[in-house]
């Protein structure tokens, strides 16, 4: 077993699949995504995970170099961003996950609550 870290295995494979430039997104549990995007479904029930417990158990797993939200992305959401990020409006954000190698579903509740997020490098 691991001692620190994700423990989902289905997660932990997708992130070491990434490259750089990537997309991957972190959703709430009502996001349509495209069926042909995987979908690593952490929800459990209304608001657990949470989308701030989620981000917090990714942030030092992944390396990230910018962001694309939705125009009514709520500030609390925004605030946990701790790189550049690009506003676009809500349909193009949900056509740009066609484009993601895979989407983290949790279990928050909050509109708006999702983030394309573009895969960096370490070095």
């Amino acid at each position: 077993m691991k001692r620190s870290g994700l423990l989902n295995p289905d997660l932990c494979y997708a992130i070491a699949r990434l490259g750089h430039t990537d997309t991957w997104a972190v959703a709430d549990c009502g996001l349509p995504i495209p069926d042909h995007v995987e979908i690593i479904d952490l929800s459990l029930v209304f608001g657990i995970p949470s989308f701030e417990q989620v981000i917090a158990a990714l942030k030092p797993e992944v390396v990230v170099e910018g962001a694309l939200i939705a125009d009514g992305t709520p500030k609390h959401i925004r605030d946990l961003l701790e790189v550049s990020h690009e506003v676009i409006d809500h349909e193009e954000l949900k056509a740009r996950l066609s484009d993601c190698a895979f989407v983290v579903r949790t279990g928050e509740t909050t509109a708006y609550a999702n983030v394309i997020f573009k895969a960096g490098v370490a070095f």
